[in-house]
This record gives structure tokens, C-alpha cells and sequence, in this order.
């Protein structure tokens, strides 16, 4: 057994005491020192700002302020150090004794019931130098007393690890690590499963645990306001309530929780987080991991791997929380508006003790041989696949998908709209994903996007071959919806239908891709479907009505990236880019306000910011934008993008401002080899004034990518956003008559023709 430092609050002496509990049962106790409280409500404040407010904004006066932050937070540690361990010879000779080169790395309580002594980063500690004291601790704990800890005498399973994850009111402010944690749960080498709590109430997390007594490892609280009256909570009919710290503790301990991880919003006030923690403690609760703010970027991967991977490895909560603050100390780089930025954000993540828990290993079962000739069990699926998102895949989004989720609760139908470019789709394939992911639709999750040749006829066909094989084709057209509907009315399931504003036509007075009697009977599909009260359907579109859509619904209008997302997104693009964070400054935030967190204008307006200063990047998108005048086939697309898209393509060689508009005859992807193919054939020569070889296309292909216009899939095909075949027609109508462009439609038409005639040939 590894000694134990402890550090005493004796609150009313304003005082600490320092003692040595060594493994053989020895203790020794250093005389009390007097410790006045070291930080002021003002110097808290200035921690606060610096972890919550000032990736968002790191110039200027805001840099000096972190600067002087920084300088305080290891001033402060040293403060700490000599105040307890400085303060006599016996407490030096304590602290040398436990650290000695001939002993295991000691374990650090500090002991206290005041939520203000608890608050303090004793993580900080040091002697002046660079290294801190946790780097010769097995582990910092906080308790509430400083006698022996009883065990935990719960038997909880070792074949699988199982954690259950609640959600709260509203995803604001929340500093939600729930998507990474389904990850890191996802990549264990051991079986893991996660139920998430819907609703995530009172109620129901007792109904819950009740059902299921010694199952969890670990209950984790995700991204909840905590304040002077408890954790905000979910009532369970729309509404919040507040639930204190020995409630939630005897729900816990009545079901045998060993765990609990609270991640506190940005608006949880830090003596309030420490309070309900230490309630949770105080109450029986062995273990409370607690991070009081919250936590940003790759910062909550390193996290969540680790905390799962501890738990799962049978190592004691307390050192695996010391494993995550040393990754992330050693990997200290978050996003910020000046991209990447060190943050001392290691010394958030603390531990609470009130009982002794050494997790049992979870134990990876091997699968059973086959047996020769014997059938292998098919893998049963109900649902599609969902497509391949964009580059990026969903970049924040928490808040939204969390409300959208909620919408759901309201009505069974929910119209999701937005801007082209805004992330429409990224959102729907995001939550379609999560809810597969968490079991929250255990009927299935269903995804058609509605472009060429899509009808309710293949929705039908995809959905019931997915649950019922083939075989369901050989069905009746009016057997298969009826079954259908049937399984959707009974099974909750969800449904995602993307891309609606084709149907119609878009924009207003283009050709749609289904007849009125075809939408009216889509329509009467989902209606259907709704009377069940079981499936959600999620409906995707770039216009806020559908004139077609009898059906009652709920709405959604999607906007921007806001707050830290929009600042983690940029970030991302501007480490891609390669831009100096020195010709940014102020005006690089006036950029994103600007375009108002729109993604897609992001990815194409950033990159420009490699070669250009923004100060003089916004002037001129601020001049051009005043300049615009929307055409009437703008429809659902903001001016800023118009005008972002111009300005980028302008800065093109004259080679790309040339060639890229030809892509406005591929639909969604383009392959290299195909347009290196086509590109050097005479009929495109004769309208180009050249063609291009493998290397000209590649470089066109690749500067396109890099200005934001193509996203890569494989190094040979890129992906073509919905919004720009309209800009590369555009401009390819701006440079080339009529005539021509038909010229380069028959030859696109003449190659895919040879290519599906060479495909037919290898078949056959």
C-alpha cells in the first residue's frame, strides 16, 4: 500500500496541517501552519475568464490579461507549496520522505469540508522550478475527513463496462463531452456500452438505476448547471427542476454506483460545483470525478480515452485521473481565435473520495472457434446506412442537436431548415448517429436524401429491404408501404429525409423531381407514419415551407457556428491552411461575424487568410458585400457566400479561374482520372483554348481543395457541395457561349458513355 500525504483544513484556526500515513500504518504530523485563503473573488474571476472567455477572443489587451493569468496560476502553486510543505523542517522532511527515490509515488489527499479550501488547484503545486509535485504522485484526491476510508462492497460486472450518461435541460454553455466519450468508449479493446437517459430526470434516472442495481461503473452528468440549490435538471414534462446532492447520492448508492463524472457548465459558479461534489462524497458516493469547467478541444478526447481506459484496465479513479491530467499537460494545445494556444487546463479534472474503489479489469472474452461447416449467425440490422458527411464531419452542433432531439418530444415530424452551406445536413447525419449510437431509436435509423430519381417508392424499397432482406421486393407496391408503415407505427424508429427542397424544385421555378400526385402521396406517407406516435421523422430542407407539406410539424431554422464552436471550426481551418496567426488580430473575428459562422463560407474565406492579412480581408469582402446585388436565382443562399465565393475565385491563377467551372457538370463527386480524361480529349481543348494533363488537373483539383470550392474523399475524388455547381455554372456562363458549353456537355456525355460501355464489357 503507497503512503498517503494529506493536507488538513483546520478551518478554524486558519490554519493547515501536513501528516504521512505510510503503508505499514505509521503516521507523523507536521506542525499546523496558518493559511490565510489565497485567492481573491476577483483572481477567481480571472481564472474563470481565462479558461471560459478567452479562446474566443486572444488579441490585444486579452493575450496580456492570459499572460498575467498564466504567470499567476504557477505563482500560485508555489504559494501553495511553501505554505504547507515550506513551513517547517517537519513538513519538508514528510514530503522528502514520501517522494524518496526508495518508495512507491505517494497518493495526496487534501481534507476539507469548506467548497473554497477544495476549489483550490492544489494540482498546481510546486517548488519554482518546472516540474509540478503531481508528477511524483500516484494521485490528488479530495475528502471530507481525514480518517481511513471504508471499501466499497459492491460486484459490479467484468465482462463489459457499462456507463450511463444523462443530458441536460439545454446544451449552452455546456461544454459537452458526450461525443467523445461514446468514442473512446467505442474504442476500447473491451466490450463497453453506454445507455443514455431520456428524459434525463430525477424520476427516471431512479427507475432506472432501480431496474438495474450494481450494472453501472460509472454514471456520468454531462455538461449540467450546477448552483446554490443543485443540478439542473430535466423534469421530465418540458421542464427543469433542481435535485441536490444527498438525493442524487442516495439514488446512486441505493443501486451500488462506484463512479460518478460531473462536468460542470461555464455558468456553474466553482464553490457550487465543489459543494455539490463534496454533498455527493458526504453522502456515499466512493468516487466523484469532477471537472468544475469546461474542457475544449482535443483536451476531451485525451479525457475520455483515458478515463475509460482506466476504468476498464481496473486502475484506481485517482490515478487514472492523475494519467489524463499528464496527458493533457503534455499535450496542452486547444483551439482559440489565434489557433492553436497552450492552456492549463490539465489541473481541472479532480477526484472526491469516500470510499475505497479498485475497479475490477473488464475481461475481453474470447470468441468460440468456428465450427467447420456450421452456419455463422448473419448480423442483424434495422436501418440504412447513413452516407459519408463532409471533410470535417459535425464540428460542435451540441446545443442543436441536443434541442433538436427535444423538438422531437413535442411533435413527431420536425422540419429542419437552413441556408445552403449552413450544415443542414451534417446536423440531421449527426443526431441520425447518436441516436443510432445511444439507442435512443431502437426501431432504427433511416436516411434518403431526395435528389435524381428519388421517390417514396425507393424510401419503401430501402427501408424494408434493411429490416426484412430481399425478399421484401417481391411484395406488392401497396404490401410494401402498408408493411412499412405498419412496423413504423409500432417500432420507434427514426426517419431522415434529406434534400426536400428538390422535390418542389429549387430554386423557385426550377423543375421539381416529383409531380403534385407524387408529393401529395410522400405527404400521406408521412402522416401515416406520424398517427403511430412512435417514429420521428426528420425532414431536411432549404426553405423554411413546404407548400406540398399538409402533415403537422415542428420547426427548426438552423444558423451558424456560434460561440466556441465557431472559433474550434476555424481554428481547424486555419491549421489546414497554414495561416500565420500573426496577420490575423482583431479583424480576423470580424470575418467570422461577417459571415455569420456560416460553415461552407468559413472553409472557402480562411484559407485566403494564408496570404492575406485580415485586416485587409474583411475591408474587402466588406466592400464587396456592399456592392452585391442578389440575382433571383439566390434563392437560400446568404449574400456574404456569394460574395466570399467571388472573392476567392478571383484570387485564382487564371488556369483554375478557367478550368474549375467545368465542374459544374459533375453532380456531387468528380474522379480525377475521369477529368484528366476528358480534359485532354480535342472537343475540350477546342473551347478551353487547352487541355490539361494528369499534373495540370491534379494541381487544379488540389488548389480547389485548399481554397475550399472541392472536399477530398480519396486522394483521387473529391466531393462537390450542393451549393456550387449553381457558382461554377455561373461563372462557366459567364466565359463561354451557349454553343460551347453544349459542345462540353456532349463530350462529358460521350465519356461516361465509353466508360459505362468498358464497365460492361469487364461484367460480361
Amino acid at each position: 500500500m503507497a503512503d498517503l500525504l494529506q493536507i488538513v483544513d483546520l478551518a478554524d484556526a486558519g490554519q493547515v496541517q501536513l501528516s504521512l500515513h505510510t503503508g505499514s500504518g505509521q503516521a507523523e504530523t507536521a506542525p499546523a501552519a496558518n493559511f490565510p485563503l489565497p485567492l481573491t473573488g476577483s483572481e477567481l474571476a480571472e481564472i474563470r475568464w481565462y479558461f471560459t472567455e478567452y479562446p474566443e477572443n486572444t488579441f490585444g489587451e486579452a493575450k496580456t490579461r492570459a499572460e498575467k493569468v498564466e504567470a499567476g496560476l504557477k505563482d500560485l502553486g508555489l504559494l501553495l507549496f511553501q505554505a504547507v510543505f515550506g513551513s517547517s523542517d517537519e513538513a519538508r522532511s514528510l514530503l522528502e520522505t514520501a517522494t524518496g527515490p526508495e518508495n512507491d509515488q505517494p497518493h495526496l489527499s487534501i481534507i476539507s469540508n469548506r467548497p473554497e479550501f477544495l476549489g483550490l488547484p492544489w494540482e498546481l503545486l510546486n517548488n519554482g522550478g518546472d516540474a509540478f509535485l503531481t508528477s511524483q504522485l500516484a494521485g490528488v484526491s479530495r475528502r471530507l475527513s481525514p480518517g481511513p476510508l471504508d471499501d466499497f462492497s459492491g460486484r459490479l460486472p467484468t465482462d463489459q463496462l457499462n456507463i450511463l450518461l444523462l443530458l441536460p435541460p439545454s446544451g449552452e454553455g455546456s461544454g459537452s463531452i458526450a461525443t467523445e466519450a461514446l468514442t473512446a468508449l467505442e474504442s476500447l479493446p473491451v466490450d463497453a456500452e453506454l445507455d443514455c437517459l431520456r428524459p434525463s430526470s430525477p424520476a427516471k434516472l431512479q427507475e432506472q438505476l432501480a431496474g438495474k442495481p450494481g450494472h453501472y461503473h460509472l454514471v456520468h452528468f454531462d455538461g449540467f448547471t450546477i448552483d446554490g440549490q443543485g443540478m439542473c435538471m430535466e423534469d421530465g414534462s418540458g421542464g427543469v427542476t433542481s435535485l441536490d446532492a444527498a438525493a442524487l447520492a442516495q439514488t446512486l448508492t441505493g443501486a451500488q454506483t462506484p463512479v460518478v463524472l460531473v462536468n460542470a457548465s461555464s455558468s456553474s459558479a466553482l464553490n457550487d460545483v465543489m459543494s455539490f461534489a463534496a454533498g455527493l462524497a458526504e453522502n456515499g458516493v466512493p468516487q466523484v470525478v469532477v471537472a468544475p469547467l469546461p474542457i475544449a478541444g482535443s483536451g476531451r478526447v485525451l479525457f475520455c480515452e483515458n478515463l475509460f481506459k482506466g476504468l476498464s484496465g481496473g486502475t484506481p479513479v485517482a490515478q487514472t485521473v492523475a494519467t489524463i491530467r499528464q496527458a493533457m499537460k503534455d499535450h496542452p494545445q486547444r483551439p482559440s481565435a489565434t489557433g492553436p494556444l497552450e492552456s492549463w487546463d490539465w489541473t481541472l479534472p479532480m477526484v472526491f473520495e469516500s470510499q475505497n474503489y479498485s475497479p475490477e479489469a473488464i475481461v475481453v472474452e474470447e470468441a468460440a472457434a468456428p465450427v467447420p461447416g456450421m452456419p455463422q449467425p448473419e448480423q442483424e440490422t434495422s436501418a440504412t446506412d447513413l452516407p459519408r458527411g463532409g471533410p470535417y464531419g459535425l464540428i460542435g452542433r451540441h446545443a442543436e442537436m441536443l434541442d433538436l432531439e427535444r423538438r422531437f418530444r413535442q411533435a413527431p415530424v420536425v422540419l429542419l431548415s437552413g441556408d445552403v452551406g449552413i450544415g443542414k445536413s451534417e446536423l440531421a447525419l449527426g443526431l441520425a448517429s447518436w441516436l443510432r449510437k445511444t439507442g435512443g431509436r431502437s426501431g432504427g435509423v433511416f436516411y434518403s436524401a431526395f435528389e435524381v430519381g428519388a421517390g417514396l417508392e425507393r424510401v419503401l424499397h430501402e427501408i424494408g429491404t434493411s429490416l426484412a432482406g430481399l425478399d421484401f421486393a417481391d411484395l406488392r407496391n401497396e404490401d410494401r408501404r402498408t408493411w412499412v408503415v405498419d412496423y413504423l407505427k409500432e417500432n420507434p424508429a427514426l426517419l431522415v429525409f434529406d434534400s426536400l427542397q428538390n422535390l418542389a424544385g429549387f430554386p423557385a421555378g426550377a423543375p421539381g423531381l416529383l409531380d403534385d400526385s407524387e408529393m401529395a402521396d410522400l405527404d400521406s406517407f408521412i402522416k401515416e407514419v406520424a398517427e403511430g406516435g412512435q417514429t420521428w421523422t426528420l425532414l431536411v430542407s432549404r426553405r423554411d415551407k413546404e407548400p406540398w407539406l399538409t402533415v403537422p410539424h415542428g420547426s427548426y431554422r438552423l444558423g451558424g457556428l456560434a460561440g466556441f464552436d465557431r472559433i474550434v471550426f476555424g481554428t481547424r481551418l486555419l491549421e489546414e491552411a497554414g495561416a500565420d496567426p500573426m496577420r490575423l488580430g482583431p479583424e480576423y473575428l470580424e470575418i467570422l461575424e461577417l459571415v455569420d459562422g456560416h460553415p461552407l463560407a468559413m472553409e472557402i474565406a480562411l484559407p485566403l487568410l494564408k496570404d492575406v492579412p485580415a485586416s485587409v480581408l474583411v475591408g474587402e469582402l466588406r466592400s464587396k458585400l456592399e456592392q452585391h446585388q442578389p440575382g433571383a436565382d439566390e434563392e437560400g443562399r446568404p449574400p456574404f457566400l456569394t460574395v466570399v465565393m467571388d472573392h476567392a475565385f478571383s484570387r485564382m491563377s487564371h488556369r483554375g479561374r478557367t478550368h474549375l467551372p467545368f465542374l459544374s457538370m459533375f453532380r456531387s463527386r468528380v474522379m480525377m482520372d475521369i477529368l484528366t480524361h476528358i480534359t485532354g480529349e480535342q472537343a475540350y481543348k477546342s473551347v478551353m483554348g487547352e487541355g490539361l494533363g494528369y499534373g495540370a488537373t491534379r494541381t487544379l483539383l488540389r488548389t480547389a481543395r485548399a481554397g475550399g470550392f472541392l472536399e477530398p474523399i480519396t486522394p483521387s475524388v473529391y466531393q462537390i457541395h450542393p451549393s456550387l455547381p449553381w457558382f461554377f455554372g455561373r461563372s462557366l456562363y459567364r466565359q463561354f457561349s451557349q454553343g460551347a458549353i453544349q459542345q462540353l456537355e456532349q463530350e462529358v456525355v460521350r465519356v461516361y458513355a465509353d466508360t459505362a460501355d468498358y464497365f460492361m464489357e469487364t461484367l460480361y
